[in-house]
């Protein structure tokens, strides 16, 4: 368990890797009532709850952010489990536990901050929490929270259906069901794993979240006869995972590789080769244009790139007619619309190959993305 000190504070992961969904039933009776009780313990936190947001995954996602101040622990051996209830209205309850193992904690005033959530389709929730530690003490919270699209959302079709609950951790692709008259298309998807802010060696656990929901989207949204999934870094110059029949079944693959990921580590020859990310580039887009059964749309998924050079123009084969159609997607944070910024690498070569950049701040922005890819391809 990594700790990041901030200003007197104490952060762990918002994604907790330990949440999982749970059977009540399998839980002891203690811990699984989320009712104050006369003879309850109190452990002094403070709960804030998050309001929901649609995702680039086209799902909302809500939560809580839970702050312990740590002068209540010292030493070895505390515990925590956290456990939420989320009820639509109308509906069945859903029930998530995490579990905490607290490192050494000396004699400090700092608090411990962690966080957890959950996906919801459209509708009214309420929530039961409860946090719990290993002598008995709690802490508990309710609150309500409507999902609802916003007025710039409303075009948007949220890939849940009203009133459910599902888990972070649940990364499947729900069937298409709308009648379409768009023919399927051979799709390779060219992901670049990198951090959301340029000037960042690691990825967050949302920066893992926003590339895992945006493929889930894309497979969700767009018709294909097949998928090709490469994931790439352009720092460590490498190609990271290759797939050239991705379905969902490979989904937890990818997560894997993504939480594996250690950006901070830069093998020396990679220093040594200053154009080694141009060099990976080409390789990619060469492949694609080069292949036996080229794809009709190859599109780059990723955050912007902190390199701004150029490919050269031999570098890379321009696809003949009837070849691939290039697309970048490409996220920039929502602080960015108002800044004018340079054309990263990415972007560079796409151009070159007249292809079409599209630059997302909002998941409005991706929704019309994809539907400018589907009125390319028909």
């Amino acid at each position: 368990m990594r700790l990041l000190p901030i200003a007197g504070i104490v952060l762990l992961p918002l994604a907790a890797p330990g949440q999982f969904t749970v059977n009540p039933d399998r839980l002891s009776p203690t811990l699984r009532n989320l009712e104050w009780r006369p003879d309850d313990q109190a452990l002094n936190c403070s709960v804030s709850s998050l309001k929901p947001s649609l995702n680039y995954g086209f799902r909302f996602q809500s939560g809580y952010i839970v702050r312990v101040p740590m002068s209540q622990y010292r030493g070895k051996g505390h515990r925590w489990n956290i456990l939420s209830r989320v009820t639509p209205d109308g509906g069945k309850p859903v029930y998530f536990l995490s579990r905490y193992n607290l490192p050494d904690v000396p004699r400090t005033t700092n608090e411990l901050e962690v966080g957890g959530g959950f996906l919801v389709g459209e509708g009214k929730y309420r929530v039961s929490w409860k946090l719990q530690d290993e002598t008995g003490r709690v802490c508990r919270k309710q609150w309500s929270f409507e999902a609802k699209r916003s007025r710039s959302e409303s075009k948007v079709k949220v890939g849940m259906a009203p009133d459910t609950v599902d888990s972070f951790s649940n990364w499947t692709v729900a069937e298409r069901h709308d009648a379409d008259d768009a023919a399927p298309i051979r799709l390779t998807v060219l992901m670049h794993a990198a951090p959301t802010a340029p000037r960042r060696t690691r990825m967050s656990a949302r920066d893992r979240v926003l590339l895992l929901g945006t493929l889930q989207s894309l497979l969700e949204r767009l018709p294909t006869s097949s998928v090709r999934l490469v994931v790439f870094n352009l720092d460590q110059q490498r190609e990271l995972y290759r797939q050239e029949t991705f379905t969902t079944r490979n989904f937890n693959d990818v997560a894997q590789e993504l939480d594996t990921l250690e950006l901070g580590a830069v093998d020396y020859r990679v220093l040594q080769n200053q154009r080694g990310h141009v060099d990976l580039l080409a390789d990619l887009i060469n492949q694609e244009v080069n292949a036996d059964h080229p794809s009709d749309v190859v599109l780059f998924l990723g955050p912007m790139s902190r390199f701004y050079d150029r490919v050269p123009s031999n570098a890379v084969t321009r696809p003949a007619a009837g070849g691939p159609q290039f697309f970048y997607f490409q996220y920039r944070s929502p602080v960015m619309r108002m800044q004018s910024t340079v054309p990263d690498v990415i972007h560079a070569a796409v151009s070159k190959l007249k292809g079409k950049v599209v630059i997302i701040h909002t998941p409005g922005d991706f929704a019309k993305g994809i539907d400018q890819v589907e009125r390319r391809t028909r």
